[in-house]
């Protein structure tokens, strides 16, 4: 491999197996200051909705999972605590193989509680986003976008939106082109 000389677990042609072995390929540095192939130059948009502890700390093993194996998050929320356990939702690309190997590693660590992933395009992840506009600005989100939506731009108000994580995310990118002020997007479940 040029420039790698590890990715996934699988060095020079030949898989490694389980263990420290398994850990150590996946936390493997990239040498020649690249980024892992498979993540910077795209791969599948995931979501990721982790169950962890209540306690300091759960947050840093989850992020350490995630950059030590050279994977940038598109976002990151935190969410309600139920009793010792919260919620923490995470959007990033990978191939399918780095997924997997992501969900699996985090599945490992002694704070996360479960661990559910589907594709951002799965329409069973629900999402919701806030859009705001300049005073004055009109905006309805896009004919083709199936989502709830209300609010009146042009009367001041910030348009509100429910639906797919995919389709919230394209009426946020349209408010966007179109000089959106401010917009946020949060993700309800998968």
């Amino acid at each position: 491999m040029t420039g790698h000389e590890v990715e996934d677990g699988v060095e020079d042609g030949g898989a490694r197996s389980g263990g420290v072995e398994a850990e150590r390929a996946g936390a493997a540095r990239v040498r020649d200051g690249g980024r892992p192939p498979g993540d910077g130059d795209g791969g599948e948009r995931w979501v990721v909705l982790v169950r962890g502890a209540d306690r300091p700390g759960t947050l840093t093993a989850l992020t350490s999972v995630f950059s030590t194996r050279g994977v940038s998050f598109e976002s990151l929320a935190t969410g309600a605590v139920d009793g010792d356990v919260g919620a923490i939702a995470v959007t990033f690309r990978a191939t399918a193989r780095r997924q997997h190997l992501l969900v699996r590693t985090v599945e490992r660590l002694s704070v996360i509680r479960s661990v559910e992933v589907r594709s951002a395009e799965d329409p069973a992840v629900r999402a919701a986003g806030v859009v705001v506009m300049p005073d004055h600005v009109p905006f309805t989100p896009p004919p083709h976008a199936a989502v709830r939506w209300s609010g009146d731009t042009s009367a001041g108000q910030p348009v509100l939106v429910e639906g797919s994580f995919a389709d919230v995310v394209d009426v946020v990118q349209a408010a966007r082109a179109r000089g959106a002020t401010t917009t946020a997007t949060v993700v309800l479940g998968l």
